[in-house]
C-alpha cells in the first residue's frame, strides 16, 4: 500500500493533533508513572499496541528487508544520554514539540539543538531488525501482548488506593496508534527527530526538494496538528526564552547526539522502531526511561545541595 500524499498529510494533521490532545510525552510519562499516576503510560501502550497490530495486519513482519544492527553497549549508551538530558529538557522529541507548538518558545532552543547535534554527527540511523521473519512477528507480537496485560493490570487488578485515577483517552489513543501504523506501514518518517535531521542537512534538503521529494519534512504536518489543537483546546500562549533556557540548547544538542548513537530517537524508538518487532527499540526504550529517572535524581540532588 503506498498512501497518495495528500492523504499521509491529512494522516499527520490528525495524528498531531490527537498527540497533543493526549500530551504524550515520555519524560512526563516517566514522571507520572513515578507518582504512581498510570493514564499516560497507558495511552502511550495503546498507541504502541496499535501501531503494532496495524503493521501486524499488513504483514510488514513478513516484508521488511534486514538492516544493519547498532552494537548494544552503543544503544545503550546512546539511550541513556537521551534519557538524562530529555529529563533536563524537561520534554522529549515529541513533547518539546507540542510545548512549542502551544506557544512556549523556549522549545525553539531545544529544536536548535537538535539541529546542531544531527549536524555534529551526522545521522546514520537506520531500522534495526531481526535476522529471521519468524523472529521479527515474535518480536512484535510482544509489542503487542506486554502492553496489553500491563493495561489490564493497571485498569482492573491493581488495588485502588487514594484519589480516582486519571481517565485514558481511550478513542484518541486507539485512532493516533491506528493512522501511525498506516504511516509506519508506508515508511512516512513523520517524526518530529527525522525533520530535525532533515533540516539539519540544509544542502540535502534542498536537492531533494527539488527533486521532487519534498516529503522528507512531511512530517511538520505533525507540528501543525498539535498547533491546531492548541487552538481548538485553549492552550496556546506565548512563553518566551530567557537567559537560564540557554542550557536548553546543550540539552537538545546531547538528545540528538544520544539518538544517533541509540539508533534513533524516543519518537522513533517507541511508535516506529519498536512495534515493528525491532530488538534495538527494547535495549533502547528501557535506557531511555532508566535515563530520565536518573535525570530526575541528579536535578533534584543538584536542587538539594543548591538549597
Amino acid at each position: 500500500m503506498v498512501l497518495p500524499a495528500f492523504v499521509a498529510l491529512l494522516l499527520l494533521f490528525a495524528s498531531g493533533l490527537l498527540l497533543s490532545r493526549i500530551r504524550f510525552c515520555m519524560v512526563g510519562t516517566v514522571r507520572l508513572a513515578l507518582r504512581g499516576e498510570w493514564a499516560d503510560t497507558q495511552a502511550t501502550l495503546i498507541i504502541c499496541s496499535m501501531i503494532t497490530a496495524v503493521l501486524l495486519l499488513a504483514g510488514l513482519a513478513e516484508h521488511r528487508p534486514l538492516e544493519q544492527y547498532g552494537a548494544p553497549l552503543r544503544v545503550l549508551a546512546g539511550g541513556l544520554l537521551f534519557g538524562v538530558t530529555a529529563a533536563w529538557n524537561k520534554g522529549c522529541f515529541v513533547g518539546t514539540s507540542i510545548q512549542l507548538m502551544a506557544g512556549d518558545l523556549r522549545g525553539l532552543i531545544s529544536v536548535a539543538g537538535w539541529i546542531l547535534g544531527f549536524r555534529l554527527l551526522g545521522s546514520p540511523m537506520v531500522l534495526p531488525a531481526l535476522p529471521s521473519s519468524q523472529g521479527r512477528a515474535l518480536l512484535t507480537l510482544a509489542v503487542l501482548v506486554i502492553p496489553l496485560l500491563l493495561l489490564v493490570w493497571t485498569n482492573w487488578l491493581r488495588p485502588s488506593a487514594g484519589p480516582a485515577p486519571q481517565r485514558v483517552d481511550w478513542r484518541s489513543s486507539i485512532l493516533c496508534g491506528v493512522m501511525l501504523g498506516v504511516l509506519d506501514n508506508d515508511l512516512w518518517k513523520w517524526d518530529p527527530s527525522a525533520v530535525a535531521r532533515a533540516l539539519s542537512q540544509p544542502m540535502a534538503l534542498l536537492q531533494a526538494w527539488q527533486q521532487g521529494r519534498g516529503h522528507v519534512v512531511f512530517g511538520l504536518m505533525l507540528l501543525a496538528g498539535m498547533f491546531a489543537d492548541a487552538l481548538l483546546q485553549r492552550r496556546w500562549h506565548w512563553r518566551t526564552p530567557g537567559w537560564r533556557d540557554l542550557p536548553r540548547l546543550g540539552y537538545g544538542m546531547a538528545m540528538a547526539i544520544g539518538a544517533v548513537l541509540a539508533m534513533g530517537g524516543n519518537d522513533s524508538q517507541l511508535l516506529r522502531y519498536l512495534p515493528n518487532g525491532s530488538p534495538q527499540g527494547w535495549l533502547a526504550v528501557a535506557a531511555m526511561v532508566v535515563g530520565i529517572i536518573l535525570g530526575f535524581k541528579i536535578a533534584h540532588s543538584l536542587k538539594g545541595k543548591q538549597a
